[in-house]
């Protein structure tokens, strides 16, 4: 069993590795910041001590199993659907990695716990710049198509995109009358290919009647 002053020494570094991050986290508005790192964080330090030293003779994997799979649950709370993205996954990531930085304090690891947490702030404070350049170069269009409504008319017009490197991030299908069918689909094309290029492509379809953009 190790020392009190130890496990002091062993929480008061999770509530500093935490804060750092958190603090990143919370400067930038995001659904779980300072506080909710710190805690998750905290409480992973606490239960690997718990499982690690209160109970010698078990295993104490076991529960740091559980932690790594609670904490994908607060995780899920910070996914955010937003129009035609998704919002949060980076918070979500950074809570679940601060469970793992918590548990290698509670296991005496400070070095690569350490080391992890730094790793962790500077991804998220300097690579989001770089993120940001990279998105610019992709652009969303959400596309509004009257199809003829037969099999394979989807299957064409998803191949004809696969080919043009677009990614499909929506679709929705609404019947319009017998022999017609409404087509909503939500894309985001590479840099190389214009809105204009890729409207022309898909009016060559035979089976697509009409396409409108609804949102660029």
């Amino acid at each position: 069993m190790i020392s009190n002053t130890e496990i002091f020494y062993r929480l008061i570094l999770s509530v500093i590795l935490g804060g750092i991050v958190g603090w990143e986290r919370e400067k930038e508005e995001k659904p779980a910041g300072l506080r909710t790192h710190i805690i998750v964080c905290l409480g992973s330090t606490l239960l690997m001590i718990v499982s690690a030293y209160t109970f010698p003779n078990a295993d104490p994997t076991r529960i740091a199993a559980q932690v790594v799979t609670g904490i994908g649950f607060i995780g899920a709370g910070t996914i955010l659907r937003t129009g035609v993205g998704v919002k949060g996954l980076t918070t979500a990531a950074s809570i679940w990695t601060m469970a793992g930085v918590g548990l290698a304090v509670g296991a005496g690891l400070y070095i690569p716990a350490t080391f992890t947490a730094f790793l962790i702030f500077l991804i998220l404070f300097f690579v989001a710049k770089f993120e940001v350049a990279i998105i610019q170069t992709h652009k969303f269009v959400v596309l509004k198509c009257i199809i003829e409504d037969r099999p394979g008319s989807i299957g064409k017009l998803g191949t004809l995109l696969g080919e043009l490197d677009v990614d499909i991030k929506e679709i929705g299908v609404s019947p319009l009358d017998e022999d017609d069918a409404t087509l909503r689909i939500v894309l985001r094309l590479p840099a190389k290919l214009k809105e204009r290029e890729l409207i022309t492509k898909l009016s060559e379809l035979e089976n697509v009647k009409n396409i409108e953009v609804v949102e660029s």
